[in-house]
C-alpha cells in the first residue's frame, strides 16, 4: 500500500500541473477532436486523492503548478498534443499498474475506471487520435511536440522519484 500510495501520489502531482497547464490553452486551439472534456482527469484525481487519504493519510501539498509548459506562441497546438502524448500515453501505463494493484487485498474493483484507467473504453480510441494527429504535424511543430512530451515524462518522472524518496510524500 505504501508503495501504491508514493507512485500514485507522484503521478498525481504531475497530472495536477498538467491539468492546470491544459487548461490554460486557448479554446480554439482544441482541435483534432480533443476537448479538454476528454482528455481531463480531473475527476479521477480528486477521487484517487481522497482514497489515498483514507488509505495513508493525507498528502503532502505539491511545489509543481502551472507554468511548467509554454502554451503561448505559434505552436500552441503541437505543444498540446505533446503533453497529450505524455498524458493520455499514461493510461496506457496505468493499465499495467491496473493489473498489480487488483490482487491487493485492499483494492476495491470500483476504483478501476478512476486514475489508472480514466478514460475507459476511450483510451485506445484517444491514444490512437493522438498518434494520428502528431503525424500530420510539420517538422516545426513536430519539433514543439517533442520538446513538450519530453518536458512532460521529465514531470512524471522528477514526481515519481520525489514520492518513492520520501515515502509517498505522507
Amino acid at each position: 500500500m505504501e508503495y501504491y500510495a508514493a507512485v500514485v501520489g507522484g503521478l498525481i502531482e504531475a497530472a495536477e500541473c498538467v491539468e492546470a497547464t491544459l487548461a490554460l490553452i486557448p479554446h480554439e486551439s482544441w482541435n483534432e477532436g480533443f476537448s479538454l472534456s476528454e482528455v481531463s482527469k480531473r475527476l479521477a484525481l480528486d477521487d484517487e486523492s481522497v482514497f489515498l487519504e483514507e488509505l495513508a493519510g493525507p498528502r503532502r501539498q505539491s511545489s509543481r503548478r502551472e507554468g511548467a509548459f509554454d502554451v503561448s506562441g505559434p505552436q500552441v497546438n503541437a505543444t498540446m498534443l505533446g503533453l497529450l502524448y505524455v498524458y493520455v500515453g499514461s493510461g496506457l501505463g496505468g493499465l499495467h499498474l491496473l493489473r498489480v494493484v487488483r490482487t491487493a487485498q485492499w483494492w476495491r474493483a470500483e476504483r478501476e475506471h478512476l486514475l489508472l484507467h480514466p478514460y475507459g473504453e476511450h483510451l485506445h480510441d484517444r491514444w490512437r487520435a493522438v498518434l494520428n494527429a502528431l503525424t500530420r504535424l510539420d517538422a516545426d511543430a513536430t519539433n514543439a511536440a517533442v520538446v513538450a512530451a519530453r518536458a512532460g515524462f521529465e514531470l512524471h518522472r522528477q514526481s515519481l522519484v520525489d514520492h518513492l524518496s520520501v515515502g509517498g510524500g505522507r
